[in-house]
């Protein structure tokens, strides 16, 4: 499933746009020291979620999470390489765990479906 947006997630995220911006993960070149998870990008959460088999990261240690960044991180472009990673773990089945609470959160989180009364029409 995922082999059919990389190709088109590495090629968006490789932009010049991206990859010359300092400020955007993409083009990032320094050392991760992330101080807390909510400042952790977005980008980065399905791999680490991935990574550490769990769904939510918090309760993943900070430490860790810098520790693993920087040792996969070589500078810009290296983004295509978190993507490359996260999609191999996907394609040989590592599995990231949900609790009990996860799954209460994304059902509150689903839409409620429009149950529309569907009137049947007796034939004579």
């Amino acid at each position: 499933m995922l082999d059919d947006t990389l190709g088109g997630k590495i090629a968006f995220y490789n932009q010049p746009r991206f990859v010359d911006d300092p400020y955007h993960p993409a083009g990032f070149t320094g050392t991760f020291a992330f101080s807390s998870h909510r400042r952790i990008p977005e980008i980065f959460h399905a791999f680490l979620q991935r990574h550490f088999g769990q769904y939510r990261i918090r309760r993943v240690p900070i430490e860790d999470i810098n520790a693993i960044m920087n040792e996969l991180w070589e500078g810009p472009g290296s983004l295509e390489k978190i993507f490359r990673l996260e999609n191999d773990m996907y394609n040989s089945g590592k599995e990231v765990k949900f609790t009990a609470a996860d799954l209460a959160v994304m059902k509150q989180k689903l839409p409620e479906e429009d149950e529309e009364e569907v009137a049947v029409k007796e034939s004579v």
